[in-house]
């Protein structure tokens, strides 16, 4: 099953794409767009700032600095793979190791190489501009001292402003918006499930992306791309939003059902391409409990010496309002290794529309919490969330019960939270509990207020 929305959240009260601009707004843009190329061009042939290759130069040496294993000349194949993974990790992009090594000198390319924009801005965003600016090739600055050269600046600058002024009034008041929009087209599978996606891009000189929303890295957009595919790897309601590096443009939501419990181990979800465990869910040993053990995740490719999540999920479509439920789960965590460190407990309820979701940490960690209940999000670094921390490693029965967006949160028995929404959870898609590292789940179950049973492990 798959449902989809399609909005640009970004333009409120925009008309439709393809609406047909007045007139004069055609005019005054056309007659804005001579001004800018005029302007452009002149200081194209008066002014010489640092080329592009220059600037790659400087943040070539910036990344070197903070990569730390010399200079890249003397970097081997083991290197360029770290050096991928650490941009992936520090900005969300993934560049190739090849890719990388054009830019950095290992292997040829012609004299008109660059990289796209979205590379140097990732590039950029890690390098953080470690090389100190006397390290740095010079900018060369022109001086220009002639009166006509700096009268014809000023009144260019001034009449372009005035004229971009008068634009931007009546373009907000006509309510015209940029031509943004994603829409699923076509799915294939159920999990995974790979689904595809018919985009419009707005004609801007800005890098666009497209985020998934199942925490995979941004995907870089080419101008005039008309369509893209993912694939989803585990169950749930995502958003997929196109964006830039500060708004979403356009968003959709697609979802994946299960239509069963799944087990899912994995790192990070920004690196379960890469290794991940999944498997229907089943109850073992003699306390019938649920838990998936080191060596089904290292059978996986999982180091369990390094941080991990695992979880228990079913996201199999229910037509029921979810704002009237009961739901209960009793769970503890597997005994921590030595050390300092935090660790964490969360179970989350999904809609069609929204979703709660509470997290529970280890002593010392409240702000790490974030807790979710449909439109309000409540962050361990701005309120207290003290309350929310408790022993993880004994067995914990937590219970939700929702009379019409009004929430009781009960630990074994205790009154826990008191709290309300507005904004409807939607039909229900889905239940999770997810433990980082690894956990036992004796029982999950999500009732009607009548008793009636719609989920239940």
């Amino acid at each position: 099953m798959v449902e989809q929305w399609t909005e640009n959240p970004c333009v409120p009260g925009s008309i439709p794409g393809g609406t047909t601009k007045p007139e004069f707004l055609e005019f005054g843009f056309f007659v804005l767009e001579i001004f800018r190329n005029k302007i452009k061009y002149f200081f194209q042939q008066n002014i010489s700032f640092m080329d592009k290759k220059t600037l790659l130069k400087n943040i070539v040496k910036s990344c070197e600095a903070r990569f730390n294993r010399g200079t890249a000349d003397n970097w081997k194949h083991s290197d360029f793979n770290d050096f991928s993974r650490e941009i992936l990790k520090e900005t969300k992009t993934n560049i190739s190791y090849n890719t990388l090594k054009r830019i950095f000198g290992k292997i040829p390319v012609d004299d008109y190489y660059q990289p796209q924009q979205a590379t140097i801005d990732a590039l950029t965003q890690y390098s953080k501009h470690l090389i100190a600016e006397t390290d740095l090739n010079p900018i060369e600055v022109v001086n220009k001292s002639s009166v006509s050269y700096k009268k014809y600046l000023i009144w260019s600058t001034i009449l372009v402003s005035v004229l971009a002024f008068v634009l931007c009034f009546l373009n907000y008041h006509s309510n015209i918006s940029n031509v943004n929009s994603i829409k699923l087209s076509n799915t294939e599978g159920l999990l995974p499930k790979t689904a595809l996606f018919d985009i419009e891009l707005p004609n801007t000189s800005d890098s666009i992306f497209v985020n998934f929303g199942d925490k995979s890295p941004l995907i870089y957009l080419v101008p005039k791309q008309k369509r893209i595919s993912h694939t989803y790897l585990f169950p749930g309601l995502f958003n997929v939003n196109i964006q830039n590096s500060k708004n979403i443009l356009a968003q959709t939501k697609i979802y994946v059902a299960s239509n069963k419990w799944y087990s899912l181990g994995f790192y990070r979800q920004r690196e379960i391409p890469n290794s991940y465990y999944a498997s229907p869910a089943e109850k073992k040993g003699k306390d019938s409990l649920f838990y998936i053990s080191n060596i089904q995740l290292q059978k996986a490719g999982l180091d369990t010496l390094n941080s991990y999540y695992t979880r228990l999920c079913n996201f199999t479509p229910i037509n029921y309002l979810s704002d009237n439920f009961k739901f209960e789960t009793t769970l503890k965590k597997d005994t921590q290794k030595k050390g300092i460190f935090c660790s964490s407990i969360k179970f989350q309820i999904s809609g069609s529309e929204n979703m709660i979701r509470f997290n529970f940490v280890s002593s010392g960690c409240s702000s790490k919490v974030i807790n979710v209940i449909s439109e309000q999000y409540f962050y361990g670094t701005k309120s207290d969330l003290s309350k929310f921390v408790i022993n993880l490693e004994k067995w914990n029965t937590l219970k939700l019960i929702n009379r019409n967006k009004n929430l009781e949160l009960f630990i074994n028995n205790t009154l826990l939270f008191k709290g309300k929404y507005k904004k409807t959870l939607g039909e229900l898609r889905g239940v999770m509990v997810e433990f980082e590292g690894n956990g036992y789940v004796k029982e999950c179950k999500l009732n009607t207020l009548k008793g009636k049973e719609l989920y239940h492990f």
